[in-house]
């Protein structure tokens, strides 16, 4: 056998096992965290879902409530339009959790609530400035 269809062989062997382990990666994920359908409150809410899903919305002002006996314990509402779902978390909440954040939650929903254990905010509008005005860049604040 020539060295040509050596390289030939070897160039369609480690494609068919690239394609192979990509397919099987794209359909049979480690766990039931790999996949997740990201979802309207309004959906939740009018479904009877009980798979792991993602939601975002506003936290509900005057909504939060952290358990006096556990810290890491926390309830709240998301609203998004007139429909509110009720949010149980444990966890560590990101410094910018509070009443009006946006936040992303994945869980599963259960019982008529959330149950999360995974809470992101969105970042605040004031860590970001507008990128075409040079003016706002403040360069002489940073130090190097």
């Amino acid at each position: 056998m020539s060295q040509k269809y050596k390289v030939i062989l070897t160039v369609i062997g480690l494609s068919l096992i690239s394609t192979f382990w990509i397919l099987w990666s794209s359909f049979n994920p480690v766990n039931d965290k790999a996949l997740v359908k990201f979802i309207s409150v309004k959906e939740i809410l009018d479904s009877n879902n009980i798979e792991r899903v993602r939601i975002g919305g506003i936290v509900a002002d005057s909504s939060i409530i952290v358990t006096p006996s556990n810290r890491m314990e926390v309830f709240f509402n998301i609203k998004e339009g007139a429909s509110i779902l009720p949010v149980r978390f444990v966890g560590a909440r990101p410094d910018l959790f509070k009443h009006g954040a946006e936040v992303i939650v994945e869980g599963a929903y259960s019982n008529g609530s959330f149950n999360a254990d995974m809470l992101q905010t969105k970042c605040a509008s004031r860590y970001e400035g507008d990128l075409r005005d040079v003016s706002s860049y403040k360069l002489d604040e940073i130090n190097i």
